[in-house]
């Protein structure tokens, strides 16, 4: 107190308070703290609370929150999404699991995959937008208390419980307008969403609802390469192609648009909280997601008479197209239908004495998920034979056990020793049938036998021990290190696909059982803080961190050539962990009304995994998952967070902006592989290296400005702008043509 002063007005006089008496040695500590306080982590951390996201951001989805922070980039295509995944400062959007993501202790990045897909995209729908109160973004692996999967970065999203009964409702609707080529049309959105919650005695409990109804523009066009097939004389011949190129700038002709999606979704959440004592808290949450989604098409191709053409052979420019190509028609369709259920279990003790303790469980099973697609013409010719993907029964759990030492002896300074024991299990289920009915995946006969097609199976673990201390050495000095031992093993991999064979003999099933693999590593931490003055700060950082392949990447299936030079590609079995130093150099400096940042930022990765060119056994250039030698990024990022900016009251900014060099410096075996498979007309580039070429999906320039107006304390208006350079999806960057 007697470092604070109260300061009158000139027309104010003194006023007495009463006294105020403190029982005890500690006043009773907050009931939520961050991670990042909590164990006083030394990562780089940007976060934002409900209030700004209130006044900033218009939110159709829990990801929206994170859209505008530092470095990050989101791949949301169409409200309601479900294959988001996040990209950070050295990895792009396909390198999911290099990401981990929490929602109050839940791990909703899904560790299945490392991919924009379904098997790698985070479960951002298990959380209602309504009930996030805050969320945290730390940048780096610096943190023992993490895996491997924190080399980009971690997301901590933390709920609000109710301190009094509560009741919210909410209505939003959203339309674009989109044209490209021939598709020129209107998407609506909506999403309803509610809430309850009370606070009675040591118990806290909130329910939360939401219903989203979107539609997406195409995400999707049908752009086969320019025929050299010759005319036979049994052509429909057909007008309203566009001639373009494909995105290695071959030729092509656009002949429709494709994945129109209409989905709907309910999201349930209950969360219950109970204060055992006014230290301890234990927490429950349940959630369920249900989606029922349509993927539709759209064709250009008219006859002579005006009609719609979907299927057949066509005539365009003097060449001929088959539409009902086998196993791959232009215009498709799908159905999907998803039910995600999650737990999470949480008991922590916060004393902020010698020691606290909590314990975390947390529980994601994919217990209905599945996409139907034809194998003929989609939509147009009703219901036919097809596939059914599936990831039923798949999904995964993790154990957290964590302890906080704080000795009260002066041991060269004053230390928080933080440490703790983690365990994950991921399981992978996909199995790919046939189906003479697929939009309702049964048989000719109406039964739900179906002859399995290929399937993918396996589990991945990992077994970790950590410890940390956040050592103050002098009054302004803080040195931060740690490490953390990992056992990961991959086991039950089994690998089936179906494959025809030589001299009229059927199609059958090839098995391959997966020999098990374990791996131990050890990943050492440090940071070093210097508070340089009372609004200076700078500080070094360093780190190692291992990432284990998931398990698609392990055992994932897939069929390369017919007959008799069919080759199973199972995944790749052997795939060495990547392997990353990274360091940061952070500047921070505190304003009156806000504070700058700026951070210099350095990875090298060894045996990165991509999707790449490689050869089979049988000599057959193919592309699929295997470690690329070497990665580097380096960059800097800059962010500003300012109020009542240029004097304006009111006025705030939130500004950022980050520069990446990211490239592929080793990779001379897939290389020579790339130069093996030649140059196509669709492909002109396949034979291009990829030393020295950008690494998939990171833009070498991203930013972002939010901008706020609090007119008073009931209106507020924002604007906000993102922009990012342009990427490649290849890793010798061949896609040049956006």
């Amino acid at each position: 107190a007697s470092k604070n002063k109260i300061i009158l007005a000139a027309n104010e006089s003194a006023v007495t308070m009463p006294a105020l008496v403190i029982k005890g040695e500690k006043v009773a500590p907050l009931k939520f703290q961050s991670d990042k306080d909590r164990y006083r982590l030394p990562q780089t951390t940007e976060s934002i609370t409900r209030e700004r996201m209130n006044e900033t951001i218009n939110m159709t989805g829990a990801e929206d929150a994170i859209k505008y922070m530092p470095s990050i980039q989101l791949r949301q295509r169409y409200i309601g999404d479900t294959n988001a995944p996040v990209g950070t400062r050295t990895s792009g959007m396909a390198s999911s699991a290099r990401t981990l993501i929490y929602a109050d202790g839940v791990l909703i990045s899904s560790l299945l995959g490392n991919n924009n897909g379904n098997t790698g995209s985070p479960r951002w729908q298990l959380i209602a937008p309504g009930e996030i109160e805050r969320i945290d973004v730390m940048y780096g692996p610096f943190s023992a208390m993490y895996a491997g999967n924190s080399i980009g970065g971690v997301i901590n999203i933390t709920t609000k419980m109710p301190e009094k009964f509560e009741v919210r409702a909410e209505a939003q609707s959203a339309w674009q307008n989109f044209s490209q080529y021939a598709t020129k049309d209107t998407y609506e959105t909506q999403r309803y969403s509610g809430m309850i919650g009370h606070k009675y005695k040591d118990l806290s409990m909130r329910f939360d609802y939401q219903f989203l109804n979107t539609h997406s523009q195409p995400i999707s066009f049908a752009n086969p390469a320019l025929s050299t097939t010759a005319l036979t004389g049994g052509e429909t011949n057909v007008t309203g192609a566009f001639l373009n190129a494909n995105p290695t700038n071959g030729p092509a002709v656009v002949q429709g648009a494709g994945n129109i999606n209409h989905g709907q979704q309910n999201n349930f959440k209950w969360k219950l909280a109970y204060d055992f004592t006014p230290t301890i808290r234990g927490t429950y949450t349940l959630g369920m997601w249900e989606n029922n989604a349509t993927a539709s098409s759209q064709s250009y191709l008219k006859d002579a008479s005006g009609n719609t053409v979907t299927s057949g052979l066509v005539n365009i420019g003097g060449k001929q197209y088959n539409l009902s190509a086998a196993n791959s028609p232009t215009f498709s369709a799908n159905i999907v239908n998803q039910v995600t259920w999650s737990h999470g279990m949480n008991l922590r003790s916060n004393t902020g004495g010698k020691f606290d303790w909590e314990l975390i469980g947390s529980l994601v099973d994919l217990s209905t998920d599945t996409v139907r697609a034809p194998t003929g013409v989609g939509q147009f010719t009703g219901n036919g034979a097809g596939r059914t993907t599936n990831l039923s029964g798949s999904g995964w759990h993790t154990v957290d056990a964590r302890g906080i030492w704080r000795p009260e002896t002066d041991l060269l300074g004053k230390h928080e020793v933080s440490f703790g024991f983690h365990h994950s299990q991921y399981t992978l289920k996909n199995p790919v049938n046939n189906t003479s009915l697929w939009q309702t995946g049964g048989s000719a006969g109406g039964t739900a036998v179906q002859n399995l097609f290929s399937n993918s199976v396996g589990k991945t673990q990992i077994e970790g021990y950590w410890a940390q201390d956040s050592w103050d050495i002098k009054k302004d000095w803080n040195f931060t290190f740690g490490g953390r031992f990992e056992n990961w093993q991959a086991y039950d991999g089994l690998n089936q696909s179906t494959v025809a064979a030589s001299g009229g003999t059927p199609a059958h099933l090839v098995a391959i059982n997966q020999t098990p693999h374990d791996e131990f590593r050890f990943s050492p931490k440090g940071k070093l803080t210097w508070s340089a003055t009372d609004r200076t700060v700078l500080g070094a950082a360093i780190g190692q961190s291992y990432r284990f392949a998931t398990a698609s990447e392990l055992f994932q299936t897939t069929t390369v050539g017919t007959g008799a030079s069919a080759v199973a590609v199972n995944g790749n079995p052997n795939l060495k962990p990547e392997d990353a130093v990274s360091s940061e150099a952070s500047w921070q400096y505190s304003l009156d009304k806000g504070r700058l940042r700026a951070s210099f930022f350095q990875e090298r990765i060894k045996n990165a995994i991509y999707s790449q060119v490689g050869l089979l056994p049988n000599g057959t250039a193919a592309s699929f998952v295997n470690n690329v030698d070497q990665t580097d990024v380096k960059g800097v990022e800059i962010a500003a967070d300012i109020n009542d900016f240029f004097g304006v009251r009111g006025l705030s900014i939130f500004a950022n902006g980050t520069w990446a060099d990211a490239r592929i410096t080793k990779n001379s075996a897939a290389d020579a592989a790339a130069i093996v498979s030649g140059n196509t007309t669709a492909n002109p580039h396949a034979a291009d290296p990829s030393e020295g070429k950008r690494l998939p999906r990171v833009p070498e320039w991203k930013a972002n400005l939010v901008t706020s107006y609090r007119v008073n304390d009931n209106w507020s208006a924002s604007a906000n702008l993102r922009y990012s350079s342009s990427v490649f999806s290849q890793i010798n960057n061949s896609d040049t043509n956006g």
